[in-house]
């Protein structure tokens, strides 16, 4: 195996293995972007059934540390208009960015193209508090 597709397997067989009830998978980070090292973390969006719940986890899998952000179908909007609202795009750009590792019913698909409508949107606009406190940082 290179070493490419060595966190894409990690990621694969994590998922498979811990949450085989997954609507769908993708890989994100430095992983997605080919630029991993083996110290890398993997960086996995899962979606979830309604029925379970969403959460963040933070793993060690075959060595090699990988962070999962666990969304229901249902929590998935809010997920992204939160950071959306906090200007941080982790899951958002993990949907934007990421290699599906397995969608078997179009929902990471569906996803991926609600991340880049809200990505395309960019961020709302600065309360006049946030204004004042960018004014100050550059006073």
């Amino acid at each position: 195996m290179n070493d490419q597709a060595a966190p894409v397997v990690q990621a694969l067989r994590l998922i498979t293995n811990r949450y085989p009830h997954a609507l769908g998978a993708i890989l994100g980070g430095s992983a997605a972007q080919g630029r991993a090292t083996p110290n890398s973390d993997l960086d996995v969006a899962v979606l979830l059934p309604d029925s379970d719940t969403s959460r963040r986890e933070v793993i060690r899998q075959d060595g090699r540390l990988a962070e999962l952000f666990l969304h229901t179908l249902a929590d998935v909007p809010t997920a992204f208009e939160r950071d959306r609202t906090r200007r941080r795009g982790t899951v958002l750009f993990i949907y934007d960015q990421g290699v599906s590792l397995m969608d078997p019913h179009g929902h990471v698909s569906r996803t991926q193209a609600q991340a880049r409508a809200v990505l395309a949107a960019g961020p709302p606009a600065l309360t006049p508090t946030e204004w004042e406190r960018a004014s100050m940082a550059f006073a």
